[in-house]
């Protein structure tokens, strides 16, 4: 023992003082033990003295938080009045065993602007601060915030009631709430009034979309303030662009901020040129502070613009590509590429990149207002100039742009087919000439319909025997001609929805009749191939003719008449090419003369059998509908002598 080497003068005047830290380890022992015990007992007197009515507010539940620390007690809260805070502390005071009252209680006021805070303070805790509104109370709020968060997540809630909080202020809380769980710890979320905002990082890239979708739906009267979301941090930042066979493109990988990915998909749509873009990049940050983003989406675009199919990717500092080029040519361009464009920061990694034969081999030549533009593959340099040598005099007043490229493939005659059908090309006022391996095909538009149908009927004939030739030749201003299904279809539609009937007795046309009449003839205008028969109908036995005024006994018709002629027979129908002009002549009318010349005979010859009345009729809708523009060959009555039960004109498609 140390007292054993202490002088004896001295153990027996101070020796006292050796046993002073076994006394004090003692007396620490016993107010450890004892002070939870006398806290506790102090708090539960306190408790026991405060009447239940003054222990809660208007929610029912306690408006203040007490704790002991020894003998001293803490208060704390917001009383609904002054005269509930004078009386809890006079209570309190009267406790006995306390030393002293330590309040910080306040009063509930009016708070405007109403602000309410939560913060991520860590993975498992929430702080929640500001005003919280006095008639819901502290517990209510902690249950409908925690029913949306896991059961390891505690909230700390140190909010003060005050009166003034917005409408669905729970909803609105519970909403910010469950948005900072996407956040990493230090994340805000801010009620002010009906505004919300929110401060922090996204926790991962799936955590950054959802925000992103969720904040787009607020809770009812409640909008976005203050919104800064740092996107989140990856180890490993990567980009690619992959290019499908039919020329669409997939973004993947990840872009740094929405507005790099507003410009990322701008610029691969005029890439694709018109093919689909696909975009499925993420938003996060991690990419080397030394790499210009729009200097690599640019690059990664442009070399995939090289290839026909494959990849170009970047994977933290290195830039790669794969897949097979567009042609034998780009081999060589997209290495060029990758080895000497590169964005400053970025490495070249793996490239490996060939050229499949093309299939089919295309090259197309269009021509427009001033320019003429040829596209596609020709196998050689030599071939590119005896190409152009055969474009350059027939388009003489159009500026020629060549955007060829080389490869081999194309079929042994390629070169000579162009030049006999490149002419053909001249003389549409435009179009296109496109060549899939040996499949010519001319499209555009002739000043001149003849000129066009003697094209389409003369290009199958100028090509060798191994190819095909076809040619769609429109004329501005013409109507386009329809698909034969589409023109039975309509054709069927139309009569079969508004029956024709004529008076008894008469083959003249009521008001009626012109409206399907003309329809009809339209149809027939865009359908040549179309071929109607019209049957006329009978009436019905026993039906007495009447004959309408001005008739004389003749069967009236729709055919052109003379103003003479008019004037005889008022109640003839004037046939649609003379509805503005009466006195114009059908072409091939014959004349006053001849007419003349023909009554006169007529009076003279003996008198034939009156055709039957459904014939009459037939032809009278026939003769109609050709004065209409139906072609002569389109429209014929129908043979046969009609059925005794129909009563209306029957319309049918010969073939």
């Amino acid at each position: 023992m140390i007292s054993e080497f202490l002088p004896l003068t001295f153990r027996q005047r101070y020796g006292w003082l050796l046993g002073l830290p076994a006394l004090a380890l003692l007396w620490a022992a016993a107010t450890l033990q004892a002070q939870p015990e006398v806290e506790r007992a102090v708090e539960i007197a306190a408790r026991g003295g405060i009447g239940r009515q003054e222990a809660v507010d208007a929610t029912g539940e306690t408006w203040f938080r007490l704790a002991a620390r020894g003998r001293d007690l803490h208060v704390e809260g917001d009383a609904p009045d002054v005269a509930s805070r004078e009386t809890l502390l006079r209570h309190l005071s009267e406790t006995p065993g306390t030393r002293r009252i330590v309040s910080s209680v306040g009063l509930v006021e009016e708070a405007s602007p109403f602000v309410w805070t939560a913060t991520q303070a860590r993975e498992d805790r929430i702080d929640l601060s500001g005003s919280r509104p006095a008639e819901i109370g502290r517990t209510a709020l902690a249950a409908r915030l925690t029913s949306d968060l896991p059961a390891s997540v505690t909230l700390a809630d140190a909010a003060r009631a005050a009166r003034g909080g917005p409408p669905d202020f729970l909803a609105a809380a519970a909403f910010a709430v469950a948005r900072l769980r996407a956040l990493t710890p230090g994340a805000v979320a801010t009620l002010r009034d009906t505004t919300l905002s929110l401060q922090g990082e996204a926790a991962g890239p799936d955590a950054y979309d959802a925000l992103r979708a969720d904040l787009a739906n607020l809770p009812a009267g409640f909008s976005a303030g203050r919104i800064e979301i740092l996107p989140p941090r990856v180890a490993e930042f990567s980009f690619g662009v992959e290019r499908r066979a039919d020329g669409g493109l997939i973004l993947t990988g990840f872009v740094i901020s929405e507005a790099a990915r507003t410009a990322l998909r701008r610029a691969a749509q005029e890439a694709a040129e018109g093919a689909f873009v696909d975009d499925r990049t993420r938003t996060a940050r991690g990419l080397g502070p030394g790499v210009d983003p729009d200097a690599l989406t640019r690059f990664a675009l442009d070399a995939a613009g090289l290839l026909r199919d494959g990849r170009v990717s970047f994977d933290g500092a290195r830039v790669s590509a794969e897949g097979n080029a567009l042609d034998g040519q780009a081999i060589a361009e997209v290495e060029a590429l990758l080895r000497e464009r590169r964005p400053p920061g970025v490495a070249l990694g793996r490239v490996a990149v060939g050229a499949a034969p093309l299939s089919p081999y295309r090259v197309a030549l269009r021509r427009d207002a001033d320019i003429v533009t040829l596209t596609g593959h020709l196998p050689d340099a030599a071939a590119r100039e005896r190409v152009l040598a055969a474009i350059r005099p027939r388009f003489v007043r159009e500026r020629v742009v060549d955007r060829t490229r080389l490869a081999a493939g194309a079929p042994a005659d390629l070169v000579s087919v162009l030049g006999t059908v490149i002419p053909q090309l001249a003389l549409l006022a435009s179009g296109e000439l496109t060549v899939a391996d040996r499949d010519v095909r001319l499209s555009g538009e002739s000043l001149y319909p003849e000129s066009g149908r003697r094209l389409a009927a003369t290009l199958p004939t100028m090509v060798p025997a191994a190819w095909r030739a076809s040619a769609t030749i429109g004329t501005p201003g013409a109507p386009a001609r329809r698909d034969a299904e589409s023109c039975r279809r309509d054709f069927a539609a139309e009569t079969r929805a508004h029956p024709l009937h004529f008076a008894p007795g008469t083959s003249a046309f009521s008001a009626d009749f012109y409206p399907v009449l003309d329809a009809v003839a339209a149809l027939a205008k865009l359908c040549p191939d179309l071929r109607i028969e019209v049957a006329g109908h009978v009436d019905p036995p026993g039906t007495p003719r009447e004959k309408p005024a001005g008739e004389g006994g003749a069967i009236q018709t729709t055919a052109s008449i003379d103003k003479a002629e008019e004037g005889k027979d008022k109640t003839a129908k004037v046939p649609p090419a003379d509805r503005k002009g009466a006195d114009k002549k059908a072409p091939g009318k014959p004349t006053k003369a001849a007419k003349s010349d023909k009554t006169d005979k007529a009076e003279a010859a003996p008198a034939e059998p009156e055709p039957d009345l459904a014939r009459l009729r037939a032809q009278a809708i026939v003769e109609y509908l050709l004065q209409a523009g139906a072609a002569s060959e389109q429209v014929a009555p129908a043979s046969g002598t009609p059925e005794a039960a129909v009563r209306a004109v029957a319309f049918s498609v010969r073939g």
